[in-house]
């Protein structure tokens, strides 16, 4: 047993570095975009601010809110320090699942679900987004390591700590409360509900008591949910491509035929113990969670966005590693497979890391790079709206705020950590066109040039289409040409533009 709980440490430990690093490639490349820097916005303030923000807005994401707040303190907010928590948080969930394939099974179904799992195109995305998905990846498959372990030893201990990280989970990121009634059909699939059932119900009643205050005051937040679309006739392929397999259609596909494929042939060879166990584990997992977000979202108001249930991957995973099992009876035809999914993953593993993976192409970063050392102090700066952005160009500056360190705002109205916003308050330009006598150089933050329509990316479900825009039609460059200034530089970068005014 000794030797057992070692190697099994030993290979979660493994499977875990391998993942840090892999998911770590190229994750400083991709511009910060909205969610990513509400998350800067937020995080970056005192505890004061910190907590007014939480009370009006946002207070599902809390709990992760303030431990970036301690994590920016120490390493900073580049494009990879605020994504390192994600990145780590993939190498322990990865180390989870190979825990996790271990009980319900043995050594090789382990160590094959902590490799599907790292090549999931949702994992791979969560690893560079500075957001809480990876790290609700984590508490919930950790989570239901504690599951299994309480059901088996019976003991008060880890039914405590069961009770403590549920709470944790649901505090990190709301969604994974729908691990609950997921677990309860695990529990009596695996007929432990008569020996466990009260044990259990008593570790989620203290875990959910926790965690009450936070439900209770999102719930009063629910409001800030409104712009999350309605599901509609797409909604088939966003739960089988984009849900676990975001910009990967053709990963998509190989996986479904290998698990339609590795069922048949374990349900040929009578492997009935470990397809039940995992599948009493898995299923309830991924089915239970989306279930309740769709019917909520057609009953009620939409809730439901893919990533959300990024917590549901290493369940998939799992699945992943039985197919792959049933299917390769043999090391070569393991090792065949296990790289037919490596060479599938590339593309959107690339895509991923490009410079403007994120939902409509938002080029923060890049144009914040840009402009570096090329602003000078008493530079006035204007941030202009932006058709696929409802918080403006006014965040290419949340991206790095010292970049703008001596700059003249003339456009910043009232101030975000003052009022308890996420973003802060753009003054229309008839509202400071006053000053610009007052200056010598402006530099405007405006939309790129469109000359037709253009959609873009914004969730699986959700498409902005923007229309045409040039600059010289707007009141902004008429209003600058009125004041005495002429265009002396303009830069055009993904959906962005910079252009630089002198007198």
């Amino acid at each position: 047993m000794a030797d057992r709980t070692t190697a099994c440490a030993r290979d979660a430990v493994l499977i875990a570095l391998l993942g840090s690093i892999v998911a770590a490639l190229g994750t400083g490349r991709p511009s910060f975009w909205y969610d990513e820097l509400a998350t800067l916005s937020v995080a970056q303030r005192s505890r004061v601010d910190l907590d007014r923000v939480l009370g009006n807005v946002d207070i599902v994401h809390g709990l992760y809110y303030v431990a970036m707040r301690y994590w920016f303190a120490v390493f900073g907010a580049s494009e990879f320090s605020a994504r390192l928590p994600s990145v780590l948080a993939v190498g322990a969930a990865a180390g989870g699942v190979v825990v996790l394939g271990w009980k319900l099974a043995d050594r090789r179904l382990g160590v094959l679900a902590g490799v599907v799992f790292l090549l999931l195109p949702r994992v791979t995305w969560a690893a560079v987004e500075a957001r809480s998905y990876a790290p609700s990846a984590a508490a919930a498959v950790w989570l239901t390591v504690l599951l299994l372990v309480a059901c088996e030893s019976g003991r008060v201990r880890w039914w405590l700590a069961y009770a403590a990280v549920l709470a944790l989970s649901v505090v990190l990121f709301l969604y994974t409360v729908a691990l609950i009634p997921a677990h309860l059909i695990t529990v009596a699939l695996r007929g432990d509900l008569r020996r466990r059932g009260l044990a259990w119900l008593g570790a989620v009643v203290a875990g959910s008591a926790a965690a009450s205050p936070l439900v209770l005051e999102a719930f009063a937040q629910a409001g800030q949910t409104t712009w999350i679309p309605p599901l509609d006739r797409n909604l088939p392929r966003i739960v089988w491509e984009y849900q676990w397999f975001v910009g990967a259609p053709w990963f998509a596909a190989a996986f479904t035929v290998l698990v339609v494929v590795g069922l048949v042939a374990s349900v040929r060879r009578r492997m009935r113990a470990q397809r039940h166990g995992v599948l009493a584990v898995a299923v309830p997992w991924i089915v239970v969670p989306m279930a309740m977000l769709v019917a909520y979202s057609l009953v009620a108001s939409p809730v439901y966005l893919d990533r959300y249930l990024t917590f549901t991957t290493p369940a998939v995973a799992l699945i992943g590693a039985v197919s792959v099992a049933a299917v390769a009876v043999r090391p070569w035809v393991t090792v065949g497979v296990t790289g037919a999914l490596v060479l599938l993953t590339v593309p959107s593993f690339v895509a991923q890391r490009s410079p403007w993976s994120d939902p409509s192409g938002m080029d923060f970063s890049t144009v914040n790079r840009d402009v570096a050392g090329r602003l000078a102090p008493g530079d006035c700066v204007l941030f202009g709206g932006a058709a696929w952005n409802p918080a403006s160009q006014r965040l290419v500056q949340t991206a790095r705020p010292d970049t703008f360190a001596g700059t003249r705002d003339l456009g910043l109205g009232r101030t975000a950590a003052a009022e308890g916003w996420l973003w802060d308050e753009n003054l229309p330009f008839q509202a400071v066109a006053g000053q610009l006598p007052t200056c010598e150089v402006v530099w405007f933050f405006a939309d790129a040039e469109r000359t037709t329509e253009q959609r873009v990316y914004h969730t699986s479900n959700q498409w902005w289409t923007l229309p045409p825009h040039r600059f010289e039609s707007t009141p902004e460059y008429a209003g600058l040409v009125h004041a005495g200034f002429r265009i002396d530089e303009r830069r055009q970068f993904n959906v962005s533009q910079v252009v630089r005014f002198v007198r």
